[in-house]
C-alpha cells in the first residue's frame, strides 16, 4: 500500500535486501486548466526538484527521452555517501511519475525496474445517476462528493465590508437573479483524476452588447487565449435550444490536452474541464462524465442580449420592497445610454428622503448620467445641481459626472456653474465614500473611472478641455476651498506646456509673493531640523527615531515645486524669478532642489554644473535621475562618471524599497542571459536590512543591455488599462523584462557563491513560466520582481 508524502503525493517503496536496493514510485497530480506547458520543461523541473534533495551530491547522466510513448527523462545520480540513484521521470497528463532506484552501484536490477514500470488503465466502481441540486444537474458517474451541509450562523456582508441589504438570509431565487457564480471539483481520489465543474446564471439585469461567442461555430479562444491547437471542436444543440461547445486543446511541446464542455442557454452557463492527455484515451470515470452530464430543464435564464433599463426602472419604483431591493442593489450594473435619460430622470425625482438610504442610492443613480454623454444629460446635471439646493454630498457627484462626459459642451456648463455657484468643499463628508466595484463590462472598459465624489480631480483628465474654461477657474485662486485644487491643475497644465505665463499673468505677484512667503517658511524648518540633529548627535542616548533613515529623509516642498513650474516660464521675461529659483536650489531640502533641477531642465534654463554631478553621485536619485532625462531625451546631460551599470544598478534596487531601505548593498557578479529575445545581464548584489544582520541576502537587477551606453531594456508591449487599475490598484506598469528587486534567498559565503548565483539566474528565468510560478514560492519577499508570467 502506498503512502502520502507531504505534498500530496502517492509514495510506493520496496526493498531487495539481497542487494541492498531501494526502489520508489512518486505519483503526483498536479491539475493546470489554463495552460499546457511544454513537456521538456516540465520534466527539467521534476528533475531540479530531486537535485535539490540534500543529500545529491552531482548529476552523472542525463537523457531526454520517451518511453512506451510518454515523454520522459533519464537521469543517474550520486548521493553524498557515494551511493547510486537510478531515476526516470514520466509525464501523463495530469499525471507526474518519479521512478527511483538506489543502490550502493550501479546493478542490472536497477534497470529491471524501471523497465517494468507500465501505466495500467483505471478500474472503477459501477456508475451510478447523481443529482446537485446547488449547480443544476444531473451526471452518471462511479465517483461524486458527498453532501455536507453545514450551517454558520454568520452575518452578510458586502464586497467593501458593511452589512449586507437583507437582514433574512436571500432565497435561491433572489441567490440567482442577482447573479450566481459557484463551481465544484469532482475527483477520484485514486486515480487523480479530477473534472473542474463550474455553473454561471447571468444577474438579472446584465446586458452585453456582443452576442457573437454565443454563435461561434468554430473555436475563437478559451479564457481569452486563441492560439491553442485545437484537437477537437464541435457545437451541437440540445433539445430545449441549449447550445453546447466541446474542445480538446493542447499546445505546441505538450502531450497534455484541457478538455472542456461548455453549455449555454439564456444567460445560464455550465462548463466542465478536465486535463487529459495525448497518448492515453480518458478513463471511464471521466468519459462517462462528460456523456451524461444533463444540466436541469427547469432553471429560467434572462438574456443577457436584451436590453434590461425598462426592467430595471420598473423594479426600482416597484411598490414591492424586495424588487426595489433589488435593483437598489444592482444599479451598477444596469446599462443606460441616452433613451433612458427620461426614465432615469423620472427615476432620480421619484427617489425622496423617506426612502431608505436615500442619499447613497441617490449618488449612485446620478452617476449612471456620467455614462450618457449627450448635451440633454449635461443641462438636466445643471438643473439638477441648482434643485439640490446646497446638499454637497449630492452636489459633489453631479459636477463629478458632468466632467466625466468630456465634451466641450459639458465642461462650459461645468463652467457656469463653478464660475457662479461653486459648491463649499467638505471632503471630509465623502472620506468614506462608498466604492462600488466595476461591473464585468466596466472592467473592459479603458475609458472607466470610478466615482469618489471628488470632482476636481477630473479636470486633470483632459487638460485640453480644461484649457477652454481656465479663465472662469482661476478667479477660484481667491478661495482658500479651491485654491490648491486649482493651483494643482495650473501647475499640470504648464508643465504640459497647455497654458503660458500670458494665461495666468493676472495671478503672477501673487504666486511671486506667496513663494517668497513660502520659502522663509522652507528656510526656518530646515534650520530647526538641523539644530534639532546637531543637539540630538551630542547626546549619549539618542532618541529612536535619530537612526531612522526614513525620518530624516528630505520631503521636498510641492508648493514651492508648483510655484516653480508656473514661474520658472517667466525666467527671460521678468527677472525677479531668478534669484527666487536660485534660493530653491540652494535648498538644503534634496528633493525640493531636486524638483527645481527638473523644472530648469524642462525649460533648457542654465544652472550650476556641479548639480548633476551632485544627484548623480547619490544613490537615492541617481535612477531617478537617469530616468527622467531619459524622458527628457537629455541623456546626454548625465554625468558620464556614474552612467555605468553597476552605480545606476545600486541606484535602481533603492528606487524599489520605497521604504526600509537595506543598511549595506554590494556588486557581486553579472550573469549573461537570453530572455524574450533580448540578450543582456543580471546584475546580482548581496544586502543587509540592518548593519548588526549575520547574513546577507542576494537582490537582483535586470534585465541589463550588453550595451554599456544603455541600461535597462523597456518594454514594447504597450498595455493600455482602465483608469482605476492605477487609481485604485496603484498599478504602476508592465515589463516583461523586469528582473530587478530584493529576494530573501541567503548569499552563500562558503565558497559555492558562483553556482549559487547561476541556480539563483535559473530560478528567475523557470519562474517567469506558468507551470514553475508556484514552484519556486517562498523564496522571494513581497518587494521582489515584476509578477509578469509569460
Amino acid at each position: 500500500m502506498p503512502y502520502t508524502g507531504n505534498d500530496g503525493s502517492w509514495i510506493f517503496d520496496a526493498e531487495d535486501k539481497t542487494t541492498a536496493t531501494h526502489y520508489r514510485v512518486i505519483r503526483s497530480d498536479i491539475h493546470n486548466y489554463n495552460f499546457a506547458e511544454e513537456d521538456t520543461f516540465d520534466l527539467g523541473l521534476m528533475e531540479e526538484s530531486f537535485m535539490a534533495s540534500e543529500f545529491i551530491d552531482s548529476q552523472l547522466s542525463r537523457v531526454q527521452t520517451t518511453y512506451k510513448g510518454y515523454p520522459a527523462l533519464e537521469a543517474k545520480f550520486r548521493d553524498k555517501q557515494g551511493s547510486i540513484y537510478a531515476v526516470r521521470f514520466i509525464i501523463q497528463g495530469p499525471h507526474y511519475y518519479t521512478l527511483i532506484a538506489h543502490g550502493r552501484q550501479e546493478l542490472p536490477e536497477m534497470n529491471n525496474f524501471l523497465n517494468s514500470f507500465e501505466i495500467k488503465p483505471f478500474i472503477y466502481q459501477a456508475a451510478k445517476k447523481e443529482t446537485d441540486t446547488t449547480l443544476y444537474f444531473s451526471v452518471i458517474t462511479p465517483v461524486f462528493p458527498e453532501e455536507k451541509k453545514i450551517k454558520l450562523d454568520i452575518p452578510r456582508y458586502q464586497w467593501m465590508g458593511g452589512e449586507g441589504d437583507y437582514e433574512d438570509p436571500e432565497s435561491e431565487d433572489l441567490l440567482l437573479e442577482s447573479g450566481a457564480f459557484r463551481n465544484k471539483i469532482v475527483a477520484n481520489d485514486t486515480t487523480g483524476e479530477k473534472i473542474y465543474i463550474s455553473f454561471y446564471r447571468s444577474p438579472r439585469y446584465y446586458y452585453s452588447k456582443d452576442s457573437s461567442l454565443v454563435h461561434r461555430d468554430k473555436f475563437v479562444s478559451y479564457r481569452g487565449d486563441s492560439s491553442w491547437i485545437v484537437k477537437l471542436f464541435k457545437t451541437t444543440e440540445l433539445p430545449g435550444k441549449m447550445k453546447v461547445w466541446e474542445a480538446i486543446l493542447t499546445d505546441s511541446g505538450s502531450s497534455r490536452t484541457i478538455w472542456t464542455k461548455t453549455y449555454y442557454k439564456n444567460g445560464i452557463n455550465f462548463s466542465l474541464t478536465t486535463q487529459a492527455d495525448t497518448l492515453t484515451p480518458p478513463g471511464d470515470f471521466v468519459k462517462i462524465f462528460y456523456e451524461t452530464f444533463t444540466p436541469v430543464d427547469t432553471l429560467k435564464g434572462t438574456n443577457p442580449f436584451v436590453k434590461k433599463s425598462g426592467l430595471f426602472f420598473e423594479d426600482l419604483m416597484s411598490k414591492d420592497s424586495v424588487l426595489q431591493k433589488r435593483a437598489i442593489k444592482h444599479i451598477g450594473d444596469i446599462y443606460l445610454d441616452s433613451s433612458d435619460l427620461p426614465l432615469l430622470k423620472k427615476a432620480i425625482s421619484w427617489f425622496n428622503w423617506k426612502e431608505k438610504k436615500y442619499l447613497d442610492t441617490k449618488k449612485s443613480l446620478i452617476n449612471k448620467l456620467g455614462n450618457i454623454k449627450t448635451a440633454a444629460a449635461a443641462n438636466y446635471l445643471k438643473e439638477l445641481y441648482y434643485a439640490l439646493d446646497d446638499t454637497i454630498e449630492l452636489q459633489y457627484p453631479v459636477l463629478e459626472n458632468l466632467l466625466q462626459h468630456k465634451t466641450l459642451h459639458a465642461y462650459q456648463v461645468f463652467r457656469d456653474i463653478i464660475s457662479t455657484e461653486p459648491p463649499v468643499l467638505d471632503f471630509s463628508t465623502t472620506d468614506f465614500y462608498p466604492y462600488t466595484p466595476p461591473t464585468i463590462s466596466a472592467m473592459g472598459d479603458v475609458d472607466y473611472s470610478y466615482d469618489d465624489g471628488k470632482f476636481l480631480d477630473e479636470l486633470s483628465d483632459s487638460l485640453a478641455l480644461t484649457k477652454t474654461i481656465l479663465p472662469d477657474l482661476l478667479p477660484l485662486l481667491n478661495l482658500d476651498d479651491y485654491k490648491s485644487a486649482v493651483m494643482k491643475i495650473l501647475g499640470e497644465m504648464a508643465d504640459s506646456n497647455i497654458v503660458k505665463p500670458a494665461d495666468y499673468e493676472m495671478y503672477f505677484s501673487k504666486f511671486l509673493l506667496e513663494a517668497r512667503q513660502e520659502l522663509k517658511k522652507q528656510s526656518i524648518a530646515e534650520k530647526k531640523k538641523a539644530i534639532k540633529m546637531a543637539e540630538e548627535s551630542k547626546e549619549e542616548r539618542k532618541p529612536s527615531y535619530y537612526y531612522d533613515e526614513e525620518s530624516e529623509k528630505d520631503k521636498g516642498n510641492e508648493d514651492l515645486s508648483l510655484y516653480a513650474a508656473l514661474l520658472i516660464p517667466s525666467w527671460e521675461t521678468n527677472p525677479v524669478v531668478r534669484p527666487l529659483i536660485g534660493q530653491m536650489l540652494a535648498s538644503n531640502d534634496k528633493q525640493l532642489k531636486y524638483n527645481t533641477l527638473m523644472q530648469m531642465l524642462k525649460h533648457n534654463l542654465s544652472f550650476p554644473d556641479t548639480l548633476l554631478k551632485y544627484f548623480g553621485s547619490l544613490d537615492d536619485y541617481r535612477y531617478t535621475l537617469y530616468n527622467d532625462l531619459k524622458r527628457m531625451k537629455k541623456l546626454d546631460k548625465f554625468p558620464p562618471l556614474y552612467n555605468n551599470h553597476t552605480d545606476l544598478g545600486k541606484s535602481a534596487l533603492l528606487a524599489e524599497k520605497s521604504y526600509g531601505k537595506p543598511d549595506s548593498l554590494v556588486y557581486i557578479d553579472r550573469l549573461k542571459t537570453e530572455y524574450k529575445g533580448k540578450k543582456g545581464f543580471v546584475y546580482f548584489f548581496k544586502y543587509k536590512a540592518k548593519k548588526d544582520d549575520l547574513t546577507w541576502k542576494l537582490a537582483t537587477v535586470g534585465l541589463v543591455s550588453e550595451n554599456t551606453h544603455e541600461f535597462l531594456f523597456e518594454d514594447t508591449i504597450k498595455v493600455r488599462l482602465p483608469k482605476y487599475s492605477y487609481e485604485v490598484f496603484n498599478y504602476t506598469g508592465y515589463n516583461r523584462y523586469n528582473f530587478t528587486g530584493f529576494t530573501d534567498t541567503k548569499a552563500d559565503t562558503n565558497g559555492m557563491l558562483a553556482d549559487q548565483l547561476k541556480k539563483e539566474l535559473k530560478k528567475m528565468l523557470y519562474s517567469r513560466r506558468k507551470s514553475a510560478k508556484e514552484f519556486y514560492e517562498g523564496e522571494k519577499n513581497g518587494t521582489m520582481l515584476s509578477q509578469h508570467i509569460d
